[in-house]
């Protein structure tokens, strides 16, 4: 399985960072629960590990306003 993810952000305002990581996240997680762990086996780093960057992220940059919706 050939599994490639890139991610560029470049000047933009921290919320569009936020907006971009959460959906990653969750996409992410979505598809190690469809695939299970051997993925992670195949592709040698753990998914939950992934999932867990990306939601931190999202977090990071989340404006305090979005932070009260999701904390």
């Amino acid at each position: 399985m050939n599994l490639s993810i890139t991610l560029t952000v470049t000047s933009s305002p921290p919320s569009s960072t936020a907006q971009i990581a959460q959906p990653i996240a969750d996409d992410i997680a979505h598809l190690h629960h469809r695939l299970g762990d051997a993925v992670s086996d195949e592709l040698g780093i753990s998914i939950s590990y992934l999932v867990e960057q990306f939601a931190l992220l999202a977090a990071a940059y989340r404006s305090p306003a979005e932070r009260e919706k999701h904390p």
